[in-house]
């Protein structure tokens, strides 16, 4: 008989709750408060950081910085919707011994994805058991499980961490963004495009990063990104 995973979590109400990991698929876990949080002590190597994503006021816990890239990652990811870090603990039926994945994540066909950082300096021996734990939680739940591999590119990272800024939704304009698919139907220089727009500068310049991390203006993501002489251009073609 297969071992069964628990799962602790917060209600809405902030009350602690404990059920059976297969009781708990259709909990919107991504807008639940932290079930836990790093002990702050001396001499603590790690950094814990906190990540807002686009569109959400709760911000998203990050135990590492290796951590932090994986929220980026998540933020980036068209099919996420939405997500948070520490909402849920699992552990083994009768255990005393708890895991918390660094991620809940809610993507746009209603599934979930844990995603969990493994760091480099974990025991082969432990991180065996917390995968096998892992595998056992989404396969009870419904869950997809992924481990952060890190940044494969870091050229790529670094301009995701630049342009990350620019991600939340108060900077889409329609009308700002119909007159940019028009000056960059063909690729050119991002500051050139931006001037040839003649539209107020400083917030068509916040505006146009936004469609360029929202993917609705494409750069080459493998090359640093630089306004001067970065090419930009619309999927669209000529409107």
């Amino acid at each position: 008989m297969a071992e069964v995973v628990w799962a602790q979590f917060l209600s809405p109400a902030g009350r602690l709750l404990e059920k059976p990991v297969s009781q708990v698929c259709q909990e919107r876990l991504e807008e639940r408060a932290e079930v836990w949080r790093p002990n702050r002590y001396r001499g603590r190597r790690a950094i814990t950081t906190w990540w807002r994503p686009a569109g959400q006021a709760r911000h998203a816990g990050c135990a590492t910085l290796g951590a932090l890239e994986a929220a980026l990652s998540l933020e980036f990811e068209p099919q996420v919707v939405s997500f948070t870090g520490w909402p849920v603990r699992l552990a083994w039926a009768g255990s005393t011994q708890g895991y918390v994945p660094d991620f809940f994540a809610r993507l746009a066909d209603g599934r979930a994805r844990l995603l969990v950082c493994r760091a480099s300096e974990r025991a082969t021996s432990g991180w065996e058991e917390t995968s096998r734990l892992l595998d056992a939680a989404g396969e009870q739940a419904g869950w997809e499980v992924r481990v952060h591999p890190g940044a494969d590119d870091a050229t790529a990272a670094a301009n995701r961490q630049r342009l990350s800024r620019y991600r939340h939704v108060r900077l889409a304009d329609a009308d700002t963004a119909r007159v940019l698919h028009q000056v960059f139907a063909q690729p050119r220089p991002f500051a050139d495009g931006i001037k040839a727009s003649a539209l107020p500068e400083l917030a068509t310049v916040a505006r146009a990063l936004h469609l360029v991390w929202m993917r609705e203006l494409l750069i080459d993501w493998s090359a640093p990104f630089v306004p001067a002489r970065s090419l930009v251009w619309s999927p669209q073609g000529v409107c």
